[in-house]
């Protein structure tokens, strides 16, 4: 039996309080955070939506912060291996037992209220931040923007990525409707980031009923990238003009470290800083994430983020190398949309399901794609582990096989990295 102190048992415990989802909304958590967290909170506060590149635009900004001597908590949303992935002062995973003393804490603060379990996330998150009086926080919307219980806080720059469709059955059937649940995360005169080029009007109809001042790419900052030289530049034009250039390319989002560090620009003085070092200490694991020269894992979920993954591999693999594809998603998604920028890419398929009740089944999603492909193309495997062990067996040598479609998909797929890297 678990004991009561483990956080595996608080885990458990907090996802059997589940509210019915009439009952979803900030109302239910806002006077337990305000019991909670009774003085205004003295750090600077960051909130991170949209639809794709949030993660990389939250670890970018809190390494530029970190640079300069910054103490700066980040929070995050999923994790990848270990739930304290979702809670980092500098960069380092909080302890079980911090974590543990604050979720009691809002236990104890609920009373019959039901949270969450990123209710419970995010009201520990920001009792650990508060707690050692960070400088900075820069903290991860979820999903949506309204009723996220990151939106509880009163931010004082919200950056928004991009908006495009995902999480339909909740958010709306439409960039529009989906870029008004996303722009709720604007705080009244306070700064805006948009990091997408056509914006929804709905995003620039919050902007000027909230009165934000508002920073948009290719207008008060933009990038450039040149893919023959592997190199990028930024420039800022606010009050101060401010431009970086020869940056190197990896294989993160430009658009997202551009809004990072638009926003970096709008919280220093001083905006000197060695970008090279600040990249090379990113932490983002699953983001065209290439191991061995052989395995290519991206958590690239939707219909966005798989046209970034394909444009990521013509960019940097010749179109004779033989790709295969280890592929799991969430019940939920449009696989379509998701396989239609690869599909004419990849060789064979090996179809999965991760080990979690939401993911699709393997033998559903192999009709799927076998409905858009020869029989001999597609393999239906139950487990992420076998998929990316028959992948590799199947594989040529110089080949690559890669793996993507969830985090869930992703994360189930290092350990047989691991042993398949521990046989070569």
């Amino acid at each position: 039996m678990m004991k009561e102190n483990s956080l595996e048992f608080w885990l458990d415990y907090i996802q059997t309080l589940e509210p019915k989802e009439i009952e979803l909304g900030l109302e239910r958590i806002k006077p337990i955070y305000e019991n909670l967290i009774k003085s205004k909170i003295s750090s600077k506060v960051i909130v991170v939506g949209g639809t794709n590149g949030k993660g990389t635009a939250v670890e970018f900004l809190s390494r530029l912060l970190m640079t300069k001597n910054k103490t700066v908590g980040t929070f995050t949303s999923p994790h990848l291996f270990h739930f304290n992935e979702r809670i980092k002062i500098n960069g380092m995973t909080v302890s079980d037992e911090l974590i543990i003393e604050s979720f009691k804490l809002i236990d104890e603060s609920r009373g019959s209220t039901h949270l969450t379990y990123f209710d419970f996330s995010t009201l520990a998150s920001l009792i650990i931040f508060n707690k050692f009086n960070v400088d900075f926080m820069v903290l991860e919307i979820g999903l949506g923007g309204r009723l996220d219980p990151v939106n509880v806080v009163d931010s004082d720059i919200a950056i928004l990525t991009n908006v495009e469709l995902d999480h339909q059955d909740w958010l709306g059937e439409d960039r529009e409707s989906i870029g008004k649940e996303k722009a709720d995360i604007f705080k009244f005169q306070k700064p805006v980031i948009l990091g997408q080029h056509k914006v929804p009007s709905s995003v620039l109809e919050n902007c000027v009923k909230m009165e934000n001042q508002v920073f948009r790419v290719g207008e008060e900052f933009n990038y450039q990238v040149d893919d023959a030289s592997r190199r990028w530049s930024y420039s800022f034009e606010g009050e101060k003009k401010v431009s970086f250039s020869n940056i190197e390319l990896n294989g993160f989002s430009v658009s997202s470290l551009s809004c990072a560090l638009t926003a970096f620009c709008l919280l220093e003085e001083e905006v000197n800083v060695d970008l090279d070092s600040a990249l090379d200490a990113l932490d983002l694991k699953g983001r065209c994430e290439l191991i061995d020269k052989r395995f290519l894992l991206d958590v690239s979920h939707n219909e966005s983020s798989a046209k970034y993954l394909a444009s990521f591999i013509q960019r940097n693999f010749d179109d004779q190398i033989e790709i295969n594809a280890v592929f799991g998603v969430m019940a939920d998604k449009d696989v379509n949309s998701i396989i239609e920028p690869l599909i004419k890419r990849i060789k064979k398929w090996y179809v999965t399901s991760p080990d979690i009740d939401r993911s699709m089944p393997a033998e559903e999603l192999g009709r799927l794609i076998a409905s858009k492909r020869t029989n001999d193309e597609v393999q239906t495997i139950k487990s992420v582990t076998g998929a990316c062990l028959k992948a590799q067996e199947d594989t040529g040598e110089g080949g690559l096989v890669l793996i993507f479609g969830s985090f869930y998909t992703v994360s189930e797929a290092f350990p047989a990295l691991k042993l398949l890297r521990s046989v070569a």
